[in-house]
């Protein structure tokens, strides 16, 4: 054969004889950007330094080649996720534990209906507060934000505390749960305190301009739609769900479990950390995993509180895309039957097992929990 050429098409192979007769060979590759390294492996692109795990669909010319590695997607999920849990989780537990064994029952029976009546918000209007109005405000004042997160859980410890020196008579004669009208105002007091040093500490250790700073020292971009903020919104989403398992599990632990501590000598502290905790782990574990289940599968709020950015790195100042998001940005854009279109419904497949091997795990150790308690 003197020649041989693809077609334009990339479905055919013409070749030229001596004699000059032409061959055709017809080739049935209809999906050539798409293997199993290409979508979960490195793959090593015209144009880039090295092997990379890259999510980018379209380009500005017809020429660009496809990159659908999936990695940065399910990396992109799994950050998100855990930045929401890392600030929900103990906020929910905590908040369950206070509600079942120290706030009075008739609070209670206010207090636990209203979270779980924020599970209903929308996500929808989460992830718009979140993205065009707590954004920006995190922005303007990272470093009072990044300081809260060590100021409140200090001074509400301190009211932790602090009630614990309360005289016994006078607190014999307040009803129970009535901590927190001490706890509260240490934990504004907290807040206010960390906004007050937010602009010394900024200028005394970061040269009057964090984001600077944390791009010369640490060479870390700060993106206003960043895992801080979807962490903060995400959390608020995910802390019903985990609240209400987990109160009820505290609620399930036998009487005579607490009523024994007490009459050792264990302060109602104690009693809560020592013996209601440990004992209601298992149904705190299943709380987190159904939280952790509801957090994967969020579409919305990470899609308007982040940048969408398939990027992996697990830097809280920069975003992420997760494989809900993706399939939400991407599906208006995909050709029906294209490879973009397979690999959508692929995405949402590997989702789909994700989601249901956690909320599986959960339904274990729920079952597992019940007959525990069963037995006692």
């Amino acid at each position: 054969m003197d020649s041989v050429s693809i077609s334009p098409k990339a479905d055919a192979i013409i070749a030229q004889q001596a004699d000059g007769r032409l061959l055709r060979f017809d080739i049935s590759n209809p999906h050539p950007e798409v293997s199993w390294r290409a979508l979960f492996g490195k793959v090593w692109y015209e144009g880039y330094p090295k092997p990379e795990y890259v999510w980018q669909s379209t380009g500005g010319t017809d020429d660009f080649e496809p990159k659908l590695s999936m990695v940065p997607l399910i990396f992109g999920t799994i950050k998100g996720t855990v930045y929401a849990l890392l600030f929900a989780v103990p906020l929910a537990i905590m908040g369950a534990l206070y509600t079942s064994q120290f706030m009075h029952p008739s609070v209670k029976a206010k207090i636990k209906p209203l979270v779980e009546i924020m599970a209903a918000l929308p996500s929808v209007v989460v992830g718009f507060l979140a993205g065009l109005w707590l954004a920006g405000r995190v922005e303007r004042n990272i470093v009072p934000v990044l300081l809260m997160l060590v100021a409140l859980p200090l001074f509400g410890t301190a009211g932790v505390l602090l009630w614990d020196h309360v005289p016994r008579a006078l607190r014999s004669r307040l009803r129970p749960g009535m901590e927190i009208a001490l706890i509260l105002p240490l934990l504004v007091l907290g807040g206010l305190v960390a906004f007050a040093l937010g602009p010394a500490v900024e200028a005394g250790l970061f040269k009057g301009d964090f984001q600077l700073w944390l791009k010369a020292a640490l060479n870390l971009v700060y993106d206003q739609r960043n895992c801080l903020v979807v962490g903060i919104a995400m959390g608020f989403a995910v802390i019903p769900i985990i609240f209400t398992i987990a109160e009820d599990a505290f609620t399930s632990v036998p009487q005579h479990l607490t009523a024994a501590s007490l009459a050792l000598g264990a302060s109602r502290w104690q009693t809560a950390i020592g013996v209601v905790l440990p004992t209601a782990s298992p149904g705190i574990f299943s709380a987190v995993m159904i939280g952790f289940g509801r957090a994967v599968g969020e579409t919305m709020i990470v899609l308007m509180a982040t940048g969408n950015t398939p990027v992996l790195d697990w830097s809280i100042f920069n975003g992420m895309r997760t494989l809900s998001a993706n399939v939400a940005v991407e599906i208006p854009e995909a050709p029906y039957g294209g490879t973009l279109y397979r690999t959508l419904f692929l995405a949402g497949l590997v989702l789909f097992l994700m989601t249901f091997l956690v909320n599986t795990v959960a339904e274990l150790v729920r079952q597992r929990l019940r007959e525990r308690y069963r037995a006692i």
